[in-house]
């Protein structure tokens, strides 16, 4: 089933328009072929993937140096001495995500 559309008919859908936008784009694709068009931006090769994220979240904070760090981190930060984050509820939070992931 092919699907087309001329210029003729492209021409009239937007005769009224002197910049046509992607909106309009998407309106004549879903009313003249009735699909319903949803757009989502190109990714960017050089960003990871949720699932490459995860493992490398996964892989970060079951390193025993890591978590030495943040265990040091937090005692500092109990003693008065802030020496990961001004954020005192971030540093918190991130505390508790190691803690439960472990």
């Amino acid at each position: 089933m092919v699907m087309s559309l001329s210029k003729h008919e492209l021409e009239q859908s937007f005769k009224d328009k002197s910049v046509v936008e992607l909106e309009d784009l998407v309106h004549l694709i879903e009313d003249h072929f009735g699909y319903d068009v949803r757009l989502t931006r190109k990714e960017d090769p050089s960003r990871l993937t949720d699932i490459q994220k995860k493992k490398m979240t996964a892989a970060i904070f079951n390193d025993p140096d890591v978590i030495h760090q943040l265990t040091q981190a937090e005692l500092d930060r109990q003693r008065g001495i802030s020496t990961y984050s001004d954020d005192e509820e971030e540093f918190a939070r991130l505390i508790a995500e190691v803690k439960h992931d472990k």
